[in-house]
Order: C-alpha cells, then structure tokens, then sequence
C-alpha cells in the first residue's frame, strides 16, 4: 500500500468519532464505534529482497445497538465494515463486509442471523497476540474463519459452561441448512483459567478440531492451541498443528511473544513473534512487532519488522 493510502483511514475515523459523539447523545441512535490500525511494515522477503509499506490491518467502522421488545428480550443488531485504502487488496473493494448481523438477546441465549465468526475463530479468545497482524495465527490454522449466510446461537452460562453453534444456511436444502457446514464449540471459564473445543464440520472444505486454553495469573497471560484438520478431496490426510503465547504487563508497557507450527495449510508451516505494546489510554497505543515465517519452500520465508499505531473510537 501506498503511504497516502492512510488518509482516507483518517477521514472516515473522524467522521465516525463525530458519529458516536452523537449517539452518545441521543439514546435513540445506535452506538457508532471503529478502529484504525497502521503500521509500516519493513518485508525481508527470502525469494524476493526486501520492501517496506504502510500497511491497514483490518481497521474498520461500524454500528451497533439494540431495541428492547419485552422486559427480558431484546432486538440485537450490527454492521461492520473493513476500510481497505488499497483497494487492490480486496477485490477492488473500499468497504468489506465482517461481522454483521440482526438476533434475539434473552434468558434463553443469542440468536443471530447474517455474518459472523465462527465459533471455532471465537474459541482463541484473545490468544493470539498478533491479531490482524502477520503474526496472525490465521496463517497457520485454517480454522480462523468468518461465515457468510449463517444461524449463530450462543447459550447462557451454566457453571462456568457455554456452547455456541453456526450452520451456514446459503448452499444447503431443507434439514441440511442447520447439519451441514457447521461449527461448534464448548467452552469452560472460571476464575483465572479458561478452556475450550471446537468442531468444524465441512467449513470451507476443512474438517477441524481444535482445543484451546488460556491461564492469567497477576499481569501475566498463558496460551496454547492445538489443532488438526482434513481438507476435502487433499491426499495428505490429517494434518495438526500447535501453537503457544504469553503476554506481560509492564506499567503502560505489554510484552508479547507467540509462537507456532502446523502443517495443515503449509508443509513445514512455522511463525514467531515478539513484540511490545505501549498504551497511551484504553483507545490509543503504539506497538513494535517482528515475525519470523517459515515453511517448505523459500517462498514462504520472510522477516517483518512493523512499528504502527491503533486508535480505538
């Protein structure tokens, strides 16, 4: 991306800091809210030589709010978009569409209808550091996937327990709408410690399991995954993978480091990442990343150096 590319990222920020200072106002408006994230980016490329960019991860805009329909259920519903100044980058798109969609809120659990993450994306709650970045663990792991046309129900808690299931509807006839392509997930929360499963059944042509769990004790934070997939129609059979992070926190400082390995996308896949936040305020920080990826294969490999801001609002 090209440097100026940034600007636009900053208009529409402002206009959506304008926005939800509004909503703020008027009970009646739905809560506007976004999120800039840039970084330049310096690429040492192991097949290509080196590059620099300036680069938006992810950054997006969106709205969100809810209606109450009795005393105990309420209409839910949200539009996010992804700002891409490049447009190259998403089939020629300014705008892409992420999580989005209208449901029910009660005592009987959430029920959505439209885009959302599936409930095995859902299960790495927050351990993967690098989020949006290269070290993103979607590179690794297949299983890290936002589903178009779904049914997402998440139960209540029970005990420190909570199910959620999507099906994806579009594609599929009568009875098969809610028992093909779907994902679910069982997770466990209590205290300081957290754990999970997920099962993707035929999403994006990938069967997976995946567990994960995550231990916080005082500034520190613990995590682990492992994961193991069958792609449709692939003569390589099961292929699995693991991954580790901790995080520590440092003042306004938060130290980072993730590391992992799979081959279910990439023989030989590997990434690690170190790196450091430093937070102005709950809105605004500056980070410092470095990624290391590897696999079979130079085309792969390749080093990136990122120092970059994130303005929440």
């Amino acid at each position: 991306m090209k440097s100026n590319s940034v600007l636009p990222l900053v208009v529409v920020a402002s206009l959506g800091a304008s926005l939800s200072a509004q909503a703020q106002e008027n009970d009646w408006l739905p809560s506007f809210y976004g999120r800039i994230n840039a970084n330049i980016v310096v690429d040492d490329s192991k097949s290509g030589g080196s590059d620099s960019d300036v680069v938006s991860n992810a950054s997006r805009l969106g709205l969100r709010g809810d209606i109450a329909l009795t005393d105990s259920i309420k209409l839910v519903y949200q539009a996010e978009y992804q700002l891409n100044p490049d447009e190259g980058l998403t089939d020629g798109q300014f705008f892409t569409q992420r999580n989005s969609y209208v449901g029910l809120d009660g005592g009987f659990g959430r029920l959505l209808f439209g885009r959302n993450d599936s409930p095995a994306k859902q299960l790495q709650n927050g351990i993967d550091l690098f989020n949006d970045l290269n070290g993103d663990i979607k590179y690794l792991f297949p299983a890290e996937n936002r589903l178009p046309d779904v049914v997402h129900y998440t139960s209540p808690e029970f005990g420190g327990f909570s199910v959620s299931y999507s099906a994806v509807l579009k594609g599929n006839e009568g009875s098969d709408r809610l028992t093909e392509n779907t994902s679910v997930a069982l997770r466990y929360e209590q205290e300081n410690w957290y754990a999970g499963v997920a099962v993707d059944s035929d999403i994006k042509g990938y069967d997976t399991l995946r567990f994960v769990t995550k231990y916080t004790v005082g500034n520190l934070q613990l995590g682990a995954l492992y994961e193991t997939s069958e792609k449709d129609g692939s003569p390589r059979g099961d292929q699995d993978g693991v991954f580790f992070s901790a995080s520590y926190k440092i003042d306004n400082y938060v130290l980072k480091a993730q590391t992992g390995a799979s081959d279910e996308k990439n023989d030989g896949g590997q990434q690690h990442s170190i790196g450091f936040d430093y937070k102005f305020n709950s809105d605004l920080k500056t980070f410092v990343t470095y990624t290391m990826t590897r696999a079979d294969g130079s085309a792969k490999d390749n080093d990136q150096l990122g120092l970059g801001v994130e303005w929440r609002f």
